[in-house]
């Protein structure tokens, strides 16, 4: 009994160590949150003037009427209008029928980069109306990009 105790300890220990392990571990792709530094206090205005900032030709998309079960992408285009480099962190979609491309590398200001969304029509009827959240080092650092699609049965 006191092996199988010991076994069970160890298996137990073993499973605990790799999860930690697995969990340290930044993502391929993905910025690292020690680059983002957001330097907005409530009294200073300047270091607001002082950041990166979204220019984005729109903020809104209509895919216009869909048959269920189609696949469209949009490509989301911006300008770095700030005076310091814009760094995405991540871009979290509303739902699962969407999945999100972005330009991984710090945008330069006067410079371009682009999200590009990617909607899946499937199980979908009706009026779709759905967002993304861009998480950057901007003020406000959470900007959504909303889109739209009726969606008809085939």
């Amino acid at each position: 009994m006191k092996a199988y105790r010991l076994t069970f300890l160890f298996i137990f220990i073993l499973l605990l160590f790799s999860v930690l392990i697995s969990c340290s571990r930044q993502k391929e792709g993905e910025v690292s949150t020690d680059l983002i530094h957001i330097p907005v206090s409530a009294d200073n205005k300047k270091q607001q003037e002082d950041m990166p900032k979204f220019e984005f030709e729109r903020t809104e998309h209509d895919f216009g009427t869909l048959k269920q079960g189609e696949k469209v992408s949009f490509t989301y285009k911006f300008k770095n209008a700030g005076k310091a480099n814009l760094i995405i962190s991540t871009v979290v979609p509303s739902c699962g029928c969407t999945v999100a491309q972005f330009t991984k590398t710090p945008v330069k200001p006067g410079e371009s980069g682009f999200i590009t969304i990617s909607l899946n029509t499937d199980n979908k009827k009706g009026l779709v109306r759905k967002h993304v959240a861009v998480q950057a080092n901007t003020y406000p650092a959470e900007t959504k990009l909303w889109f739209t699609a009726n969606v008809e049965l085939p």
